[in-house]
C-alpha cells in the first residue's frame, strides 16, 4: 500500500496550499503544485474522492475553476488508514504510513495512540478578519504577520516587556567605541525541518537586511558581518551604535529559511504547518532551544466579514469559537500595560501649496483620520501599512511599540524619507544628528530621553504631529491562562496554557 502513502503525501500538499473547507482552483494549478501531469491529477482526484478525503466539482469551459473541498485533515486520513491496518495486525504498515512526508514514525505512533482522547489536546484558535500576507520576515510590515514571525523564528536577541535578553545569542560584547560587536551563539539549535542552524544562516539573513529596500536605512551602518568561529559572529559598523542588540531583536532580524514552496521555516517556539487563505496552523516545536510551549497547536481562522466592523486594535484568542472571553492585561511591572498604536501626520510645516497630496495608510483608522483632517482640494493616495517610500506632501501613518518603544520609534525615524518632504537642509541635518546622538549614548535611559526629545522637537516644529494613541484590546477565553498583552497586541503563545480544571 505504498501507493496510498504517496497519495497521503500529495493530499497533504493540497491541504497545506488550499486549507480545510471549500476553495476554487484549476487542474493546472494542482499539477504545478504536485509536479505531476494534468492527466495524473485527474487520476489522483478520483482516488482521493473515493477515499472521502475531498470533493471535486468540475466546471465546464476552458480555464474555468473547479470547486475543491478538503473534507479531512491529512493526519486524520492517515490515522483512519493506520487504524484499519492495526486492526488487521499489519503493524509494519502502520509505521510505514505514519512516516508519510518524512514524519518520525515513533513520535507519530504516540500521537496516533492518543488521538482518540481529544479532551487533552491543548489547541488555541484565533478568529481573524483578513487574509494574511506571506510570512517572509524581511517583507512583512503589518503587526499580526510580524507577531507570527516572532513565534516561528528566533533572533539573536529578544525583548520582553522592554527588557533585553538573549535568544540565539547568549552573550554579546562591543569594542570600546561600539563600532564592532561580537555575538556568541547557542550550539545545537535546529530549524523546524531538522537542519542544524549554523552561524552562516545568521550572517546570511542579517546581511540581506543591509540590502533590503524596506529595511536598509535601519541597517545601512552595518559594514560587514562575518562568522569568526563556529559560534561567534562579528558585526562591524560604520558608526557607533550602543543599541545594536535591541535593533537585532526586531521581527525583520529573524533567522529563517524558505523552501521551494516559499514556506517559512524557523527555529522558534512554533512551526508553521499550514498556511492557506482560510487558515494558518502552528504546531509546538518540541526541540525549541528555550522553554517549549504548553499549547500543542494554534490555528488562525479567517473571517472576512469582520473587516467592516473589527477595529485594528482588537484581537481574540479562544479555545472554541465562539465563547465567553475576558480582557487580557499587560504585565504589571511593564510599560506595555497600555500598549497600542500611535497615529500621526508627517509633513513639511512650511508647505504653502493649495493642492496637497496625502499618502494615507490603508488601515481603517488612518482612512478615518484623512476624512477628519483633509480640506477641500486635498488629493489622497492609499499606501500599504508601513510603506513610507511613497510619501509626498503629507503622510498619515502609525507605528506600534512591538515590545520595545525605543527601537520601534528609532527605526521609524531612521526609515522615514524626510527628504521627500522638501524640508530645509538644516532640519534634515538636525534629525540625522539627533539619531546619531541617540545611537552614541551607551545608557539606555539617557538614550531614551534623547529619543523623547527628538519626538518632542519634531512635534513642536510640526514635522511629526502625533494625533492620537489607541490601546490594544486582547480578548481571551476564560480557560486560557498566562495571557498578557504584548507590544503587537497579541500574547506570547509559548507562555499561555489552557485550564482543563
Amino acid at each position: 500500500m505504498g501507493n496510498l502513502k504517496r497519495k497521503l503525501e500529495l493530499y497533504e500538499k493540497i491541504f497545506q496550499a488550499f486549507g480545510p473547507g471549500v476553495s476554487r482552483c484549476q487542474v493546472s494549478q494542482l499539477a504545478a503544485l504536485l509536479h505531476v501531469s494534468e492527466r495524473h491529477v485527474q487520476t489522483l482526484l478520483k482516488a482521493m474522492t473515493a477515499q472521502c478525503w475531498i470533493e471535486w466539482q468540475a466546471s465546464s469551459g476552458r480555464n474555468k475553476k473547479a470547486q475543491l473541498t478538503c473534507l479531512i485533515e491529512p493526519i486524520e486520513a492517515c490515522y483512519q488508514y493506520a487504524q484499519s491496518q492495526a486492526d488487521s495486525g499489519n503493524i509494519e504498515q502502520v509505521f510505514n504510513t505514519l512516516s508519510f512526508n518524512g514524519r518520525n514514525a515513533g513520535a507519530e505512533l504516540q500521537a496516533f495512540l492518543s488521538s482518540n482522547n481529544h479532551s487533552t489536546q491543548s489547541v488555541a484558535f484565533i478568529p481573524f478578519h483578513r487574509e494574511l500576507e506571506a510570512l517572509h520576515p524581511q517583507r512583512v510590515l503589518r503587526r499580526t504577520e510580524r507577531f507570527l514571525v516572532t513565534q516561528i523564528c528566533q533572533r539573536l536577541t529578544s525583548i520582553q516587556q522592554g527588557r533585553l535578553s538573549g535568544d540565539l545569542a547568549y552573550h554579546w560584547q562591543p569594542n570600546e567605541e561600539a563600532t564592532v560587536w561580537y555575538f556568541q551563539v547557542r550550539n545545537g539549535v535546529q530549524f523546524h525541518n531538522g537542519r542544524t542552524l549554523e552561524v552562516q544562516d545568521i550572517v546570511r539573513c542579517l546581511s540581506l537586511l543591509t540590502k533590503s529596500k524596506l529595511w536598509r536605512r535601519c541597517y545601512q551602518h552595518i559594514v560587514e558581518m562575518s562568522a569568526v568561529t563556529g559560534d561567534v559572529i562579528k558585526v562591524t559598523l560604520s558608526e557607533p551604535d550602543w543599541h545594536l542588540p535591541r535593533l537585532l531583536a526586531r521581527a525583520e532580524a529573524s533567522i529563517f529559511e524558505h523552501t521551494s514552496e516559499d514556506k517559512l521555516i524557523g527555529s522558534g517556539a512554533f512551526a508553521l504547518e499550514v498556511f492557506s487563505s482560510k487558515m494558518l496552523r502552528l504546531n509546538r516545536n518540541n526541540a525549541y532551544s528555550r522553554s517549549a510551549p504548553i499549547l500543542n497547536r494554534v490555528e488562525l481562522w479567517v473571517y472576512p466579514e469582520w473587516s467592516q466592523t473589527k477595529a485594528c486594535a482588537q484581537n481574540q484568542v479562544c479555545v472554541k469559537m465562539p465563547e465567553k472571553t475576558v480582557k487580557a492585561s499587560g504585565a504589571s511591572d511593564s510599560d506595555l500595560q497600555n500598549c497600542g498604536s500611535t497615529f500621526f501626520k508627517v509633513q513639511n510645516p512650511k508647505l504653502s501649496k493649495t493642492t496637497r497630496e496625502l499618502t494615507v495608510e490603508d488601515t481603517s483608522e488612518c482612512q478615518a483620520l484623512f476624512e477628519q483632517l483633509s480640506v477641500s482640494g486635498d488629493q489622497k493616495t492609499n499606501v500599504e501599512y508601513g510603506h513610507y517610500t511613497a510619501a509626498k506632501d503629507i503622510a498619515l501613518c502609525s507605528i506600534i511599540d512591538e515590545n520595545d518603544t525605543f527601537s520601534s520609534w528609532l527605526s521609524f525615524f531612521t526609515r522615514f524619507p524626510f527628504e521627500a518632504l522638501s524640508l530645509a537642509t538644516e532640519r534634515l541635518n538636525t534629525i540625522e544628528q539627533r539619531i546619531t546622538s541617540i545611537r552614541r549614548e551607551p545608557d539606555i535611559v539617557l538614550a531614551m530621553n534623547r529619543l523623547l526629545e527628538l519626538r518632542h522637537w519634531l512635534d513642536e516644529n510640526g514635522i511629526v504631529v502625533e494625533i492620537k494613541q489607541e490601546a490594544f484590546n486582547l480578548e481571551v477565553s476564560e480557560k486560557i491562562q498566562g495571557a498578557q498583552v504584548n507590544g503587537f497586541g497579541w500574547c506570547d503563545l509559548e507562555k499561555v496554557w489552557i485550564s482543563h480544571i
